[in-house]
């Protein structure tokens, strides 16, 4: 929450700063280009995009499909770009930004749901 705040104030340092508030998620996904398939671990989400291990073996500006098995999300990307340790995924629709967040909602609530409860 405060470096949320830092950063609409413009406190924050440059590279912090963000135009969405990253969530850490750690869950399996699968990420199709050109007719392959990826498995890959998302690392943090945004309603702007994700980021995913390991890097995605295509070229920045590749068209992408997300597929979260567990909860049948199903969305279009677009490849930003790798580096060694993964790869910067945004979203091509505003749509996705409400999808995300229900997502990441429903991530948050089973982690925290106790074991006796489920």
């Amino acid at each position: 929450m405060f470096s949320s705040i830092l950063r609409a104030v413009g406190l924050s340092p440059k590279e912090d700063r963000r135009e969405f508030e990253r969530y850490a998620v750690t869950t399996p996904l699968e990420v199709t280009v050109d007719g392959v398939a990826h498995k890959c671990i998302v690392e943090n989400v945004s309603v702007g995009g994700l980021r995913l291990e390991p890097p995605v073996d295509a070229a920045p500006g590749s068209e992408l499909t997300i597929l979260h098995p567990a909860s049948g999300l199903h969305l279009k990307g677009k490849l930003i770009g790798n580096d060694e340790n993964g790869a910067r995924v945004s979203f091509d629709s505003a749509e996705a930004g409400a999808v995300i967040s229900v997502w990441v909602r429903m991530m948050h609530e089973q982690e925290s749901t106790p074991a006796h409860a489920v």
